[in-house]
């Protein structure tokens, strides 16, 4: 049976998968042909029709549905069990094993639904798990920062109004994007020196390679797979591998790329520290025409605020404390006290409520300060339950 075009299914640049026929059966682009331009891509979306294989994996992303989790849910302790499960997804890219591919898929949208999850239930505790200063190896950097994206996204993802197709495929996208460049990443996170030629090569060439091994799973969302594709691409036409402009780059991944931006921002690098959030939301913002749309860098910032949750600030009235929650506006979050002006640690942290004026919000802290304390005690998180649909 023949079926029409699905959005996202045709790149300019690259080879169809697919056969495309006319009404009747004729046949219009074989498989393995070139699409050389948008406007090739719109006359053959508006005429094409291909016939759909009955073994090809059915794609029920359409009811993508958020994991359900208690209101005391963790998200500082469901981060880290997120990465075994996303090495083990990785693990099955590499796999001789029959049942590699379905593996593959079952364990990504297995992680899309539990992060999105948290980012309905505990949005503001999934955010400052984003934001608190890590204490591990570097070499976790391959894992943590696909899962950190996925995390940005999931919380954007409701004042998006993005439908559950499009959820999921992103969050899809933000986990797999770098696939094509995993064996070299967490290198490249702890070299001091330049990059060399061929590291440049392969920085440039992972989203080709990470398509290529999507592919390779059998993974046929179109949208998905054009996330991924885009995701370096810039509005000026200065991103790679194809220097797409405007509108030639698809929406999710102009997402993705500001989480990708922001996230890379946050994390250290053995020549330079992590820059804190608010220079990072700064230098995103300044270059609003150029990274991304001015409407989708607006509405990031409205998102997580100037003060996002995770971050050290010093209050008028002495205290330090932590943004533990966004508030009404975006300069005005809600804290939790460290401790008080004499220095005392304040044993069970007071809220407090930065639109007040004697605890406004007077300075940044460095987030190293956070280090030797445990999080989730400034969210009031104590235990973990998750029930599920």
């Amino acid at each position: 049976m023949l079926e029409k075009l699905r959005p996202g299914e045709l790149t300019v640049g690259r080879k169809t998968t697919i056969d495309i026929y006319a009404k009747g059966g004729r046949l219009l682009l074989s498989r393995g042909a070139m699409i050389a331009n948008e406007q090739q891509i719109e006359v053959l979306m508006e005429r094409g029709l291909v016939k759909r294989d009955s073994s090809t994996r059915v794609d029920f992303s359409s009811e993508f549905k958020p994991f359900r989790y208690s209101n005391k849910v963790n998200p500082f302790l469901e981060m880290e069990e997120y990465e075994s499960l996303l090495r083990r997804a990785f693990r099955h890219t590499k796999s001789q094993n029959p049942g590699a591919q379905e593996a593959f898929y079952r364990d990504i949208r297995q992680l899309c639904t539990q992060i999105y999850g948290l980012a309905q239930q505990a949005p503001d505790a999934l955010l400052g798990s984003i934001h608190w200063p890590n204490t591990r190896d570097q070499s976790d950097y391959g894992i943590r920062h696909p899962l950190q994206c996925a995390a940005m996204i999931a919380v954007m993802a409701s004042s998006l109004q993005l439908n559950n197709e499009q959820t999921f495929a992103t969050l899809a996208a933000a986990l797999t994007a770098n696939l094509g460049m995993l064996s070299v990443q967490d290198k490249l996170n702890k070299q001091k020196e330049p990059l060399s030629e061929a590291q440049r090569t392969t920085i440039h060439q992972h989203p080709e390679r990470s398509l290529a091994i999507l592919e390779s799973m059998k993974i046929n969302n179109p949208i998905w797979l054009r996330a991924v594709h885009h995701h370096h691409e810039r509005l000026d036409g200065s991103g790679y591998p194809q220097g797409l402009k405007n509108n030639a780059i698809a929406s999710e991944a102009k997402l993705l790329a500001l989480a990708d931006i922001y996230i890379a921002l946050l994390s250290r690098r053995e020549y330079r520290d992590a820059m804190p959030a608010k220079l990072a939301l700064r230098k995103i913002f300044a270059e609003r025409g150029t990274l991304v749309g001015p409407a989708l860098t607006k509405l990031f910032l409205q998102q997580i605020g100037l003060y996002p949750p995770g971050t050290a600030v010093k209050l008028q009235n002495g205290d330090l404390a932590i943004v533990t929650h966004r508030g009404t506006d975006l300069q005005h979050p809600l804290c939790a006290g460290i401790r008080g002006m004499n220095g005392q640690a304040y044993m069970h942290p007071p809220r407090r409520d930065t639109q007040e004026t004697s605890y406004a919000i007077v300075e940044t802290l460095s987030n190293e300060l956070l280090k030797p304390l445990q999080p989730f005690l400034f969210w009031g998180l104590h235990v973990r339950k998750a029930i599920e649909l």
